[in-house]
């Protein structure tokens, strides 16, 4: 018997058929695309804007195609008060620029009349957008700003956040590394002087201290680092120290090393952070990959799934086939964000379905116990309930990353000490 989507489209149809014919466009202010899609009946218009230019280009990219394979997945479609509707996704560039977001989406509400927004990436800018939506008394989804400042001035509100918490990132591997015989004792933080990296260093800390591992040094970088021998050689003139913890992003998790295993600097472990899966890390690194530890939101490996993939293998195999490469949890977590509006959507009253009042109530009650982000409600503040990040582990010759932390779906024991670079 054929599983079916949301959307009613059965999975063996959908993974055996040719998905770049799904009905599902993107646009950055198309006025004909506009005209042709006002005349479809009944279809929902959804709104969003991202940094496609500057900066951030790559990665929204990715998020532009995780919110694009949710469409092609669902043949273009979702559930909306009990019936399958058309979507439009209509996706403008807001070039990292706050005022720029904020004008977009009052754009997006008032003239191009969207009946929902998705979050763009950014903080400064998700804050800019959730001001104009607050203000009109909207709701959104976002996954593109991890900070505090979201929950403390939007959040629950006006703002339904699906990404943790920054000081849960690290909490999976310091449960996994804590594990370890002989147990680790002393642990050394890298972290870039900026709010959200300062709360990733954060809850490493406390955890580490929770759990009786003490911090014996703590090194603060600048945002705009170029040269990390500084940092190695301050690590070197620490002396053994077992746990280094980055909490920088890929380039720095990549010169650190590099710069470390230069100096003879070698830990019982080094954590590379939240994007040791970036593709540019292994692809510099290559075999100083065996043995960094990192932590991840998602990973293939880790058993979630939706009414369309059996397994997180499923979703990632076929967005390659889609996209030519394989997603990153960026990817994921954009494609969460109209799956959650459908499923809060389903059941609604078909004379109002897009009433704001009524998806926030919804959204503030919000509960799934698998979908391919794995489970998914809210806290009073609108943030989804994560504990800890899933923990992988860089293993072999060529070494491949292994989930070893939540112990139940661990794929490894994993390696300590690791070895030399």
């Amino acid at each position: 018997m054929d599983d079916t989507s949301g959307a009613g489209v059965s999975r063996r149809r959908f993974l055996g058929q040719t998905i770049g014919a799904a009905a599902s466009a993107s646009v950055i202010g198309s006025p004909a695309y506009l005209r042709s899609a006002a005349a479809q009946s009944k279809a929902v218009h959804i709104g969003a804007s991202l940094p496609l230019t500057g900066t951030y280009e790559k990665v929204s990219r990715i998020c532009r195609d995780g919110y694009e394979f949710f469409l092609k997945a669902n043949n273009g479609k979702m559930i909306v008060a009990g019936e399958p509707r058309d979507v439009r996704l209509t996706i403008y560039d807001d070039e990292n620029n706050a005022s720029r977001a904020a004008q977009l989406t009052e754009r997006l509400i008032s003239s191009d009349k969207v009946d929902l927004v998705l979050g763009t990436y950014g903080t400064d800018t998700v804050l800019a957008q959730g001001a104009i939506l607050q203000k009109n008394g909207w709701v959104f989804l976002q996954s593109g700003a991890a900070s505090r400042r979201v929950d403390e001035e939007i959040g629950g509100r006006t703002a339904f956040t699906c990404i943790g918490p920054p000081s849960t990132y690290g909490v999976g591997v310091v449960n996994f590394l804590a594990r370890q015989q002989p147990k680790p004792a002393t642990l050394a933080v890298v972290t870039m002087d900026d709010p959200v990296y300062h709360e990733i260093g954060q809850g490493v800390k406390d955890k580490a201290e929770q759990l009786g591992i003490k911090l014996v040094q703590e090194i603060v970088l600048p945002m705009n680092v170029q040269d990390l021998r500084p940092a190695a050689l301050k690590l070197k003139s620490a002396g053994s120290v077992d746990i280094v913890y980055n909490t920088g992003w890929d380039l720095i998790c990549v010169k650190l090393v590099q710069e470390m295993s230069a100096l003879g600097v070698i830990p019982k472990a080094f954590v590379g952070g939240h994007l040791t899966m970036s593709p540019i890390v292994r692809e510099t690194l290559g075999p100083k990959m065996d043995g960094i530890v990192g932590s991840t939101f998602w990973a293939p490996q880790l058993r979630y799934s939706d009414q369309i993939f059996p397994s997180g293998t499923a979703f990632a195999e076929k967005f390659k086939a889609v996209f030519g490469y394989m997603p990153t949890y960026h990817a994921v977590y954009t494609y969460i964000l109209p799956w959650i509006y459908q499923e809060a959507l389903k059941d609604a009253d078909p004379k109002d379905p897009f009433n704001q009042a009524e998806l926030r109530r919804t959204l503030a009650t919000f509960k799934r116990d698998n979908s391919m982000w794995g489970p998914i409600s809210f806290n009073e503040k609108g943030r989804i309930k994560v504990d800890a990040a899933p923990a992988i582990q860089w293993i072999g010759k060529p070494a491949e990353p292994l989930v070893v932390e939540p112990k139940d779906m661990a794929q490894s024991p994993g390696v300590y000490p690791m070895p030399a670079w």
